[in-house]
Formats: structure tokens, C-alpha cells, sequence
């Protein structure tokens, strides 16, 4: 695959800022919720169609480091935690994606996006029981909550995945974005 272009660079600002937005939009909703990873569950599948449309034309590795190593930097004035978490999301997403390739195949795209969403709830409750303390902690001492609620990181990932590959194809049938 050639080099990345200007154009590249340009479409995963869009996707990044599209990511940012749907936070804004989302985390508010779940601020008094005390669950790890409901504020994921929740992001998921409005970041996920954001992040199918960079993974789908952007198509290779790094990607997804592109678009959230963005706004992890972005987000880096506002916490150092949010940032924690959210680069450690993508760095193991990278290296499971390293291993398939990249983006190229819709079942790549599903894979980083429950990859990425699942792995942000673990990280986030992994760096928020550092940073909290014995209050935060007692949440990863329980998996019977941990798991489920990565799971289900991982399943609101599918569904955002779901409607991005949705307009996907639509902007393919519309000669807007070459898959």
C-alpha cells in the first residue's frame, strides 16, 4: 500500500473529531452511573461508525493509532487518564490488527472495533483503579461485573461497526469513497 497522503491525514482528523463528538454527546448520559465501562457501552456505537469509516478508507495499520492516538493527545489538556486508557486501547487493537493485516475486510473492521471498545473498559478500569484507589479498585476485584461489562464493550463496538459498514456501502454506491 502506498504512503500516507495529505488526504489520509485529513479524513482521520474528520473521523477523530466525528469520535470526540459522539463523547461529548454520550458521557454526559452516564456520569452518575458507578459501573466500569458503561461510559464505553454507551460511546461505542456512535464512535464505532466514526472509527469503521477511518478503518475503511484509511484500510492499514496504524489507522486506528491515527484517529484515537489523535484524540488521546487532544484529550491529554483535559486528563491524563482519559489519555492513559484510551492509548492503551489502541496500542493492543494495533497489535491485534498488526497480526491480520489491517482494515481492508469487514471482518477486520468488526474485529478492531470490539478489539478497541473492549479493551478500553479493561484499561480504563485497570488506570482508574491505580489513580482511584481501594474505591475504584473494588470494581476489577469483581469480574462478575468486569467481564460482562467488556463484552458488552465489545458488542456496542459490533453495533457501531454495524451502522458504519452500513453507511460504508452507501457512500460506495453513491462513488463517494473507495473500499
Amino acid at each position: 500500500m502506498s504512503r500516507w497522503q495529505l488526504r489520509d491525514y485529513v479524513f482521520a482528523a474528520f473521523m477523530t473529531i466525528g469520535i470526540a463528538i459522539a463523547s461529548v454527546i454520550t458521557v454526559p448520559l452516564t456520569l452518575s452511573i458507578p459501573l466500569p465501562g458503561i461510559r464505553t457501552i454507551v460511546w461505542a456505537p456512535f464512535a464505532g461508525i466514526f472509527l469503521t469509516l477511518g478503518m475503511a478508507r484509511l484500510q492499514r495499520r496504524g489507522s486506528v493509532a491515527l484517529m484515537i492516538g489523535t484524540l488521546a493527545l487532544l484529550l491529554s489538556r483535559i486528563s491524563w487518564i482519559i489519555t492513559a486508557f484510551l492509548v492503551s486501547a489502541l496500542l493492543i487493537t494495533e497489535g491485534v490488527m498488526w497480526f491480520r493485516g489491517g482494515y481492508r475486510h469487514r471482518i477486520d473492521r468488526l474485529i478492531g472495533n470490539a478489539v478497541f471498545f473492549a479493551s478500553a473498559t479493561v484499561t480504563g478500569a485497570i488506570v482508574g483503579a491505580y489513580t482511584a484507589g481501594e474505591a475504584f479498585a473494588a470494581w476489577i476485584a469483581q469480574a462478575w461485573i468486569l467481564i460482562p461489562m467488556t463484552l458488552l464493550s465489545g458488542v456496542a463496538g459490533a453495533i457501531g461497526w454495524w451502522m458504519g459498514e452500513k453507511i460504508v456501502t452507501q457512500l460506495q454506491r453513491a462513488g463517494k469513497l473507495n473500499v
